[in-house]
């Protein structure tokens, strides 16, 4: 999909959320409209980054047994979404993993994956909905942070995710109804992203960031620490309204 769709021009009842999946390739490497929002990535506003990193220590420490871990809970997704290559999709490292923070229902605990959409049957439970649904591993000042973002626009499905050594997240795009928030919670110097062609870094520096997913983008991290994040999907017609050009 070459042509960009101009923000003020996006009819959001009408617009393709589907997507065509691209052959030879995984389920989720899909050709989706592309939106011109007039930037790639934008800092949005600032947090407390020693705040949000005690936090994630928190989760840790309290909820370690919630975390899924692609090479132990494999056996929970439909269809395995890495490739060991990192060709056809992502490659996912054995200690790969997430907190999926939200969930429906959100009294749901212990081990949930972090896409709902390629969970087998016997875990998915119910049907995704379209509001934050915290679970009891989402609080404190990760919420007052997510809360905030409610405040202007809808947000959904937040989830922290381990982006261990050697991970590759290729190039895909996602459904353009939502792109995403992130909150970098610790990187390293050779860790970045690709988007629309641009090499870009986002670093560990307190903000929050909006990314827009529905360019094509990839995740490379070559480094030899983690890539933490907290992330979740923000409304695209909110963000729009929000006139951040």
């Amino acid at each position: 999909m070459l042509v960009k769709i101009p923000a003020n021009e996006v009819n959001f009842s009408t617009i393709d959320k589907m997507g065509i999946q691209i052959p030879g390739y995984k389920h989720y490497v899909r050709d989706y409209p592309q939106i011109d929002l007039g930037w790639k990535i934008k800092p949005w506003f600032k947090i407390d980054l020693e705040e949000i990193t005690r936090w994630y220590s928190d989760l840790e420490r309290n909820y370690g047994d919630w975390k899924f871990i692609q090479g132990v809970h494999t056996y929970m997704w439909e269809t395995n979404p890495s490739d060991p290559e990192g060709i056809t999709g992502h490659k996912l490292m054995d200690d790969t993993s997430w907190y999926n923070l939200c969930w429906n229902p959100n009294d749901k605990t212990g081990v949930v994956p972090p896409e709902r959409s390629n969970t087998k049957p016997e875990y998915r439970e119910s049907n995704d909905i379209d509001d934050l649904c915290p679970r009891e591993c989402f609080n404190g000042y990760a919420l007052e942070v997510c809360r905030k973002i409610e405040e202007k626009a809808r947000i959904k499905k937040v989830v922290i995710s381990i982006l261990t050594p050697g991970t590759i997240l290729v190039k895909h795009q996602d459904a353009p109804d939502k792109i995403r928030f992130h909150i970098c919670i610790s990187t390293n110097a050779d860790a970045y992203w690709i988007i629309d062609g641009e090499r870009i870094q986002i670093p560990a520096d307190g903000w929050v960031y909006l990314v827009n997913t529905s360019l094509p983008h990839e995740l490379y991290n070559n480094g030899s620490t983690p890539i933490i994040k907290l992330y979740g999907k923000i409304f695209t017609e909110d963000v729009i309204k929000l006139g951040l050009n």
